[in-house]
């Protein structure tokens, strides 16, 4: 069952239990109504009559000759009369029925005990009648019926205005829940269809429009788009990463087949030839097995973004990464800590991307020259002592695999500076290049 039957269907099960328990409700005071004032009648007509026996002083010998009186045979009601021996006495204009409990009434004689009666319904001769039977001293009953018709056919009429306006009513609501949830709805039909296509085609440029407001399901159509474009992003970089690797992997492993080809061709190759181009397959082993390192960690970049974000100093962690390639490389790394450098950071994340620009800035920087990090007001800069960027080669530093013109004989994948900036964008910061000011090699760095 779709999502929008079951909102019809909820819609109208809720309109008809209030409509039954409204109708009914209204029915039973109706029917209390109705019937009260005849039973109000009944009673009226029979005090009556009581007052007029005892106004008469009638005794049971003389309840015979009451009859006469005109309480007895109005047209607007049955009356008869029973007497201590529970025989009819008087009877208009029809005859009541006598049940066992008027008969026990009838015939338990009077004295000092109150007189009892009670209300009951008779069908007599086809009609409905109301009976009040209500015992009468000295001996004897008294019962007064009145003819339920008019009531009933009153209640009757009120059940089917109530049966036909809340059918009416709960057709009609559920018309309106239909087009209501089909309104409703109608951003999840299209959520579901772009679903659909994007599982069957492999689409990810399948959005749907997102209506105005801030509702729930606007909010719900914008989340997809996000995710859409998200997974179109992280396929676009899978798809450059693994064009961009295979074109960095083809060169190392050309001139590794190119080596071993001339070794296979030549075995009488001197061993002074053989050691250089041993020591040459070395070089482009080595550089292939930086390369690959390089190449998982750039892949599993944006898996780092699981570790949880925490409030951190961004100078305690850099500390800690200086000290450590102090101590790996013996490198003369100096560091100057200033200001707030409190952040809500990926404390791993951030150790790596300043472990990256502090080995880029040993590579490039000739042996016997520092290497000078600052940490101020959560902005890191590493700067070496290389041979610089040029200002064309400014723009393309963080690319994957890019290489500037001057360093290209050097060793390197030219991963390392695009898995800073990988990081650095997830926490939301942003990366940089600069040139010092006395022009004397090249200052890296983030800023958070």
């Amino acid at each position: 069952m779709s999502l929008r039957t079951r909102l019809t269907v909820g819609v109208a099960i809720l309109v008809s239990v209030v409509v039954i328990l409204t109708g009914g409700f209204m029915f039973r005071t109706a029917k209390s109504e109705l019937r009260g004032e005849i039973d109000s009648f009944l009673e009226q007509r029979s005090a009556a009559v009581n007052i007029a026996i005892i106004d008469r002083r009638i005794d049971k010998n003389t309840l015979r000759s009451f009859w006469f009186d005109n309480n007895l045979s109005q047209a607007d009601a049955a009356t008869q009369l029973l007497d201590g021996r529970g025989e009819i006495i008087f009877s208009w204009p029809i005859e009541i029925p006598i049940d066992p409990i008027d008969l026990e009434v009838a015939t338990r004689g009077g004295g000092k005990i109150e007189p009892r009666h009670r209300f009951h319904d008779k069908h007599i001769n086809g009609i409905h009648y109301r009976v009040l039977s209500k015992e009468v001293r000295p001996e004897g009953l008294l019962q007064t019926a009145r003819s339920l018709s008019e009531v009933d056919a009153a209640l009757g009429g009120i059940k089917n205005r109530i049966l036909i306006f809340g059918g009416s009513g709960i057709l009609l609501s559920s018309v309106i829940a239909w087009l209501f949830a089909s309104s409703f709805l109608r951003p999840v039909v299209r959520l579901t269809k772009a679903a659909e296509k994007v599982a069957k085609t492999q689409d990810l440029v399948a959005f749907i429009d997102v209506g105005e407001g801030d509702s729930e399901i606007n909010r719900l159509a914008e989340s997809f788009n996000i995710m859409l474009e998200a997974l179109a992003t992280s396929r676009e970089q899978q798809r450059r990463l693994v064009e961009d690797a295979s074109h960095e992997l083809r060169t190392p492993l050309t001139s590794l087949r190119t080596n071993i080809e001339v070794l296979l061709r030549s075995p009488t190759m001197k061993p002074t030839q053989q050691a250089e181009i041993l020591a040459d397959a070395k070089i482009e082993i080595e550089e292939l097995g930086v390369l690959v390192v390089e190449l998982v960690e750039l892949a599993t970049a944006t898996s780092k973004h699981e570790e949880p974000f925490a409030k951190g100093d961004i100078g305690e962690v850099v500390g800690e990464v200086v000290y450590r390639f102090r101590r790996r490389t013996a490198r003369d790394i100096s560091i100057a800590i200033a200001g707030d450098n409190i952040r809500e950071i990926r404390i791993a994340g951030i150790a790596r991307a300043v472990g990256n620009l502090i080995e880029n800035a040993i590579k490039f920087s000739p042996e016997g020259l520092g290497i000078e990090v600052q940490v101020q007001d959560g902005r890191v800069t590493v700067r070496d002592y290389g041979p610089g960027v040029s200002e064309e080669d400014k723009p393309r530093v963080f690319d994957r695999f890019f290489r500037a013109t001057n360093t290209r004989s050097m060793s390197g994948s030219g991963l390392g500076l695009s898995i800073v900036s990988e990081i650095i964008r997830g926490h939301g910061g942003e990366v940089f290049v600069e040139n010092p000011p006395d022009g004397s090699g090249t200052v890296i760095g983030f800023r958070l």
